[in-house]
């Protein structure tokens, strides 16, 4: 039976096949570019609508996208380490 997930580029839910060896992954050809970076974007997997969008035509980063690599780039990995600023 394929895993509940949720896609982490459209939030959409999806059912992931990856443990049934029934996955769209092996369906959709990406290039090493499209490939890279969504292992450095997401967790998880990306549902079949996301993948084949890619597939056809990488697209640009979101808003939210690049915003997230640049705070990678300036904090780290895990983003800033500090809390709220204190009053």
């Amino acid at each position: 039976m394929p895993s509940p997930a949720v896609c982490p580029r459209c939030f959409t839910p999806f059912a992931c096949g990856i443990d049934t060896g029934n996955c769209w992954c092996r369906e959709i050809t990406l290039d090493d570019k499209t490939r890279t970076a969504f292992a450095e974007y997401y967790d998880g997997c990306l549902c079949r609508d996301c993948l084949t969008a890619m597939e056809d035509r990488p697209a640009a980063p979101s808003v939210r996208e690049f915003l997230t690599a640049q705070l990678k780039r300036k904090f780290g990995r895990g983003g800033a380490a500090a809390g709220p600023p204190s009053r």
